[in-house]
């Protein structure tokens, strides 16, 4: 097991106190942080929703995507990039995401929402972007401070959530109420995963030790979707390590035929799955497991924990969320800081 002593000299910037105070965040209550009081009026007319945002700051639009797809009573797009669809117009609400308030995609994508005279909310926690927010008088979901944007996901879920539900754009009730239940539940379940847990019943722990220094594919069913993106994203950001994803049914007509070559392959794959995927997706999953096992594919199985889609979801998140940050002190960096990112966007100016 990893040492506490190895923890407290990598982990500088305490990324692990910041994962733990997620479920705190799904407790915020939007419609007293909002600038303007949202209500159903506000959702009137509206015959479609983007969200344009990067990196950790779309992925609270995944999980939307994942746990209300049934619900949602307009179409919702998720817009990663410098442009918005050409049929964004005054009956669309384009919401711009950037925790840093400042990325120039999403910057970009504002200027379309303001020229094609979309109605806009803003969901970020500074910068430019809040800037505006205020300036303009857009609706503005704050998000709170003094996290990673991987690590703010959870805010942004509860904001996107307060807003599609005061607006009617979902059918579904109570998502304030849903959120707070899972925060409690997932309060509960957290120190098994923590660092205070230093015994061999700490699986986030044991998972890390499996997977550090590898190459990882992470795969899901339509269910748990999201949270396979999410492990992808910590994995890279907080291990500093090179990780994928796919889902099902899709990878099953492409991906699928890749695993014959190389033989060899230097990688860890694993398995996101949830008792809410279909029994048919259920079925798809298993016999993929059966078919490539001659071929490097057996996977490190993750049964979703939780009786509610949502629950099982952010329990998934939150697991890859210690894991990747386990994978970060094996690897002997400090998980927080990404240094080719910034260097990335400081050479961009």
């Amino acid at each position: 097991m990893i040492s506490s002593d190895t923890i407290k000299k990598l982990d500088k910037d305490k990324i692990f106190e910041m994962i733990g105070a997620q479920p705190e965040q799904l407790r915020r209550n939007y419609a007293d942080s909002m600038q303007q009081d949202i209500s159903e009026e506000d959702g009137s007319g509206i015959k479609n929703i983007v969200l344009a945002g990067m990196g950790g700051s779309a992925l609270a639009a995944n999980i939307i995507k994942n746990w209300l797809y049934d619900s949602l009573v307009v179409p919702f797009e998720v817009v990663r990039g410098y442009n918005l669809p050409d049929y964004i117009g005054p009956e669309s609400l384009v919401i711009l995401s950037s925790y840093s308030g400042n990325t120039e995609e999403t910057l970009e994508c504002y200027q379309q929402a303001i020229g094609q005279n979309a109605r806009i909310a803003i969901l970020s926690a500074g910068g430019k972007l809040t800037e505006l927010a205020k300036a303009k008088n857009h609706m503005l979901l704050d998000l709170p401070t003094d996290f990673q944007p991987r690590l703010a996901v959870f805010a942004g879920l509860k904001a996107l959530a307060c807003l599609f539900e005061d607006m009617r754009l979902v059918a579904t009730t109570d998502l304030r109420g849903q959120l707070i239940n899972a925060a409690d539940r997932l309060e509960k379940l957290k120190f098994a995963m923590s660092p205070d847990n230093a015994s061999e019943g700490n699986t986030a722990m044991q998972m890390a030790e499996k997977i550090a220094g590898s190459v990882v594919v992470v795969y899901a069913g339509s269910t748990l979707g999201s949270a396979a993106y999410k492990w992808k994203i910590n994995i890279n950001e907080n291990g500093k390590q090179l990780a994928f994803y796919n889902t099902y049914p899709e990878l099953s007509h492409n991906e699928f035929q890749g695993w014959v070559f190389p033989k060899d392959k230097q990688l860890v794959s694993i398995q996101l799955e949830s008792g809410f995927d279909s029994a048919q997706m259920q079925k798809r999953m298993k016999i993929t497991r059966e078919i490539l096992k001659d071929h490097g594919f057996e996977p490190i199985v993750v049964n979703a924990q939780g009786e509610t889609k949502l629950d099982q979801l952010l329990s998934t998140i939150l697991l890859g969320d210690y894991i990747s940050a386990y994978v970060g002190i094996l690897n002997g960096i400090n998980p927080t800081p990404v240094e080719l990112v910034e260097k990335l966007k400081k050479k961009l100016g």
